[in-house]
């Protein structure tokens, strides 16, 4: 029997059931029998070294989980609410009854959730059952998938135990149950849940063949996990943590900001915004001493660049790619380009796609001199680059680390003036008479009403009524005056942090009677910008403040 929407699963019918006529006295695991051999190489994505493997092989002997097609299993795959909810109804109803008879009905989950609620598998309908599971829904859902003598605890995790797990969460008592009974054993060594992360096919066949044959269940202990505090994050973490120096040509300082060196030979990143454009760039280690900083690449869009601070031996911090809503998190920096300081936070949404590349949100405070700053989990290593923060500086934004990866490039590193001699934008992106600030019309393709010029300004007015909340248009623009060096230094106006004789500033206004959007460019005298990057708003809607 395979799911009608994704064939995702394949659970054993009641006609290939040979236990389906013993009477009910023989409900329990006898009913689970293996129905065919697991030839070697079946599925040519479950090697015979990975973690569940065995247990993949014994899902496909017992027909309770199949591939997706003859020699495909797709580990890494997601599983849907309903999906689960049937694979839940058969396992009880194999158990119960030895077999596992449903009608086939439009919508195709709906007599397994009828049954799933019959017999208390599950207490509560879902909105959408075509989303993918998280673990912590496949948990509530599979908690009482079988009776309560079948899972048998045969670990004793403590109340409070599970570090990811609030004893409070309404799913808390049905993990709990889960691990206690080795049939969940976490996702890493301190065996966190990471309830919030979607359940994979790799994790489901585990789950079900431990539900289904006892001897697979994991005996295991948890020690109690004790995270850093953050005056132990600090003292662990601040040397790797530096002050950087934007220069102009002039040696003017164009900005101050933070960055986290990640290797011994001085791999190293920060925010793009303050990179790009600019002519040198200095490095302050956290004991004094100074050093020069070249570039490989950066991101105008995520707003990350992978730099060199010129060195060897390093202090430097160790990285994860896992983060998660809930996670503390510490925030290390040099607010106002002063002292090196600590803020306390907790990841709110580890995905935010509210900008341009997905940011970390949380509740760190992140302030002017933040930006490129490390936000760190509590095992002290880095989970991503603080690059903004609303009025206030909370809620921050950090760009995850993952995204370093993009920009690994040729390997080579650039003093910041070849850099850019070698980075020039793209003049087809620009207003022909203002290069190199960039035509919003072009970039976002918003429709040009009009332009009006006076002096040394020259207006650019754009269909108010085709910029919809949401919709990144302006934030597309944000980032494309980034990546042609201009920012946001003072009085919301963006000027080149390079020597482009200009500055930009976008209002909120009305052309011939029609709702517009003006951006207003004007000539600049090579004067000193000077002063750090301002936290202030973005006119027409409350975006990204950049720290």
């Amino acid at each position: 029997m395979q799911f009608v929407k994704k064939r995702l699963l394949s659970l054993i019918t009641a006609a290939a059931l040979m236990v389906g006529m013993l009477p009910a006295a023989f409900a329990g695991y006898e009913n689970f029998t293996s129905k065919t051999t697991y030839p070697a190489g079946q599925f040519t994505d479950v090697p015979s070294t990975e973690w569940y493997a065995q247990n993949v092989q014994a899902a496909y002997e017992y027909k309770l989980v199949d591939g997706v097609n003859a020699t495909q299993f797709k580990p890494n795959s997601n599983l849907t609410i309903a999906q689960a909810i049937k694979l839940a109804a058969c396992l009880h109803s194999i158990y119960v009854k030895g077999s596992a008879d449903f009608d086939k009905v439009r919508p195709w989950y709906q007599p397994y959730v009828t049954y799933a609620l019959e017999n208390g598998i599950i207490n509560t309908t879902y909105v959408n059952y075509d989303q993918p599971a998280t673990r912590a829904q496949f948990a509530s859902i599979f908690a009482n998938a079988l009776p309560e003598d079948a899972l048998t605890a045969i670990n004793d995790i403590a109340d409070g135990a599970i570090a990811d797990v609030e004893m409070s969460a309404g799913y808390a008592a049905d993990v709990y149950r889960l691990y206690r009974a080795g049939v969940l054993t976490g996702s890493n060594n301190a065996h966190d849940f990471k309830p919030n992360t979607n359940i994979r096919r790799s994790e489901v066949a585990a789950i079900v063949t431990r539900m289904a044959k006892p001897d697979l269940r994991q005996s295991f202990t948890i020690e109690a996990h004790v995270g850093m505090t953050a005056d132990e994050v600090f003292s662990a973490c601040v040397p790797a943590i530096f002050k950087l120096y934007a220069y102009d040509y002039k040696n003017n300082i164009l900005g101050i900001g933070s960055g986290v060196v990640l290797s011994a030979r001085g791999d190293a990143v920060t925010c793009g915004h303050l990179v790009n454009g600019v002519y040198r760039l200095v490095a302050e280690m956290y004991d004094g001493t100074k050093r020069e900083v070249t570039i490989y690449n950066f991101d105008a869009d995520a707003d990350i660049a992978h730099i060199r601070v010129v060195g060897s031996t390093l202090p430097y911090l160790g990285v994860t790619t896992e983060v998660e809503k809930g996670d503390t998190v510490y925030a290390l920096g040099y607010p106002g380009g002063g002292a090196a300081t600590v803020t306390t936070g907790k990841v709110t949404d580890s995905e935010n796609d509210d900008y341009l590349a997905p940011m970390i949100e949380s509740t760190a405070q992140v302030i002017s001199g933040n930006s490129g700053g490390a936000l760190i989990n509590d095992e002290g290593k880095v989970v991503g680059i603080t690059v903004s923060s609303h009025s206030g500086g909370v809620p921050s934004y950090s760009v995850p680390i993952r995204y370093l990866n993009n920009l690994i490039g040729d390997g080579t590193a650039y003093s910041p003036g070849e850099y850019n001699r070698n980075h020039k934008p793209d003049a087809s992106r620009c207003y022909s008479k203002h290069y190199p600030v960039p035509d919003f019309g072009t970039v976002t393709g918003v429709t040009l009403l009009g332009t009006i010029r006076e002096g040394t300004t020259t207006t650019y007015y754009y269909d108010r009524g085709e910029v919809e909340a949401g919709d990144k248009i302006l934030l597309r623009y944000y980032a494309a005056l980034g990546e042609n060096t201009f920012y946001q230094f003072t009085g919301g106006s963006f000027t080149s942090s390079s020597t482009y004789p200009y500055s930009v500033k976008l209002y909120e206004t009305s052309y011939d009677g029609i709702p517009a959007i003006s951006v207003v460019v004007s000539s600049n005298s090579f004067a000193s910008i000077g002063g750090l990057p301002q936290t202030v708003d973005f006119l027409l809607q409350e975006f990204v403040h950049y720290a």
